[in-house]
């Protein structure tokens, strides 16, 4: 009997030792594991460039992720457009910019492939010129938002979910997200969703 005894001990106490070393094993894991993700993504980097466009009279624009837009109408018939962007990174997750120009037309794509990664661009061009943005797929809304500034040729949005915001610009389309408008008026071609409204 004490045979036995002796030897549920020595069983017990082998399992006592295995389930130690799988706890501690799980909490250096979880240590490792979070600091890794805060290397990996958490980590960030932040650049900035510039670019030029001549002879644009139309920008199409198509933005996926938390990506914000600031469009800023000047005055004088200028046919070029600047475009300032600020990208901010990830080790591993770079928003992806790509710029074509098209008989006049500037056609801007930018993604966000991570839910950490961020842009914020803006856009100078000729208060006449035709501005069509289409925008989705924005986690934290009040990264993604679309600022028209100064525009008087056609301005139209379709975003979901997003935030607009109009300064003397007629603005049409379709926003799931809140709008604020300087001018009621300027904003009556917009529908929202119905948690949204145009506001002054």
């Amino acid at each position: 009997m004490s045979g036995f005894s002796g030897r549920a001990r020595i069983w017990f106490a082998a399992l006592l030792r295995s389930a130690t070393v799988l706890v501690l094993t799980l909490v250096v894991l979880a240590i490792l594991g979070g600091v890794t993700d805060i290397v990996l993504h958490e980590t960030r980097h932040t650049s900035t460039n510039t670019a030029s466009y001549s002879g644009i009279r139309a920008v199409d624009i198509v933005l996926d992720g938390d990506i914000s837009l600031t469009v800023l109408g000047k005055s004088g018939n200028q046919t070029g457009v600047v475009l300032n962007a600020v990208d901010t990174s990830t080790p591993f997750d770079d928003p992806v910019r790509m710029t074509t120009v098209i008989g006049g037309t500037l056609y801007l794509t930018e993604r966000c492939p991570d839910s950490r990664c961020t842009a914020e661009l803006t856009l100078m061009l000729d208060a006449s010129d035709q501005v069509d943005v289409v925008a989705g797929n924005a986690l934290r809304i009040d990264q993604a938002v679309i600022d028209f500034n100064g525009m008087t040729g056609k301005a139209t949005v379709q975003a979901a979910p997003g935030k607009l915001i109009v300064t003397n610009t007629v603005v049409t389309g379709a926003v799931m997200g809140q709008v604020e408008c300087d001018k009621f008026a300027d904003c009556s071609g917009v529908a929202t969703s119905s948690a949204a409204s145009p506001t002054r």
